[in-house]
């Protein structure tokens, strides 16, 4: 089987939509990454469902986004335009197989739609990305090689209580195509239900 995927900048170029602007992250991001990731309202709906502890666990996530390995991702920091320099959030695909988007903001800017503004930008420049052909390998070990062509999609991850992040993942297309339970980082032996998403890149 054979889809495709995006080929990613290094650096990408930055973006302005009509109230922010999305750019490449910067060493100097530092201290307004370490507020966002100090914020337990935000970190509680990510992967890791903790706080960062001090700067180094900040810089540590961060470098994964900086040079060398933005060659590797599509991620960008997002400044408003009325506040130039001051960083409120981030979106972009963390992972390259499969292709997966994440966000998050500043909990003084929820509320605002920038989290629709910045999706939907981003979207476009993703999907307007360059493409390279892949092979899919198949389940099925006695299936041949064949020519059949698999849409290219974009997943998102959610907790099935973060109603708010649901929704902006609908609204541009991302349809439920299954769950799972795993653990609670906020409550050990708990169990939390996240629901993967899907959307197929556009015709």
């Amino acid at each position: 089987m054979r889809s495709t995927r995006p080929v990613l900048p290094a650096p990408g170029a930055p973006i302005t939509t009509p109230r922010l602007l999305l750019r490449p992250f910067q060493p100097s991001d530092l201290n307004d990454y370490h507020v966002l990731r100090t914020q337990s309202e935000v970190m509680m709906w990510t992967s890791s469902g903790k706080v960062d502890v001090d700067h180094e666990a900040t810089q540590t996530w961060m470098n994964r986004f900086l040079p060398p390995n933005d060659a590797n991702t599509f991620c960008v920091t997002i400044e408003q335009l009325n506040e130039p320099g001051k960083v409120i959030g981030t979106i972009g695909c963390h992972h390259s197989e499969p292709a997966e988007v994440g966000y998050m903001f500043r909990t003084e800017v929820w509320g605002k739609g920038y989290a629709s503004e910045a999706m939907e930008y981003w979207l476009q420049a993703w999907w307007n990305l360059p493409r390279r052909e892949i092979v899919i390998k198949s389940d099925d070990a006695n299936e041949s090689d064949s020519t059949e062509v698999v849409p290219e999609k974009l997943q998102a991850d959610v907790v099935d209580t973060n109603h708010a992040s649901r929704r902006i993942l609908e609204k541009f297309g991302f349809i439920p195509v299954y769950e799972e339970m795993v653990d609670d980082h906020q409550i050990p032996g708990q169990k939390i239900k996240v629901i993967t998403l899907e959307l197929q890149r556009p015709q």
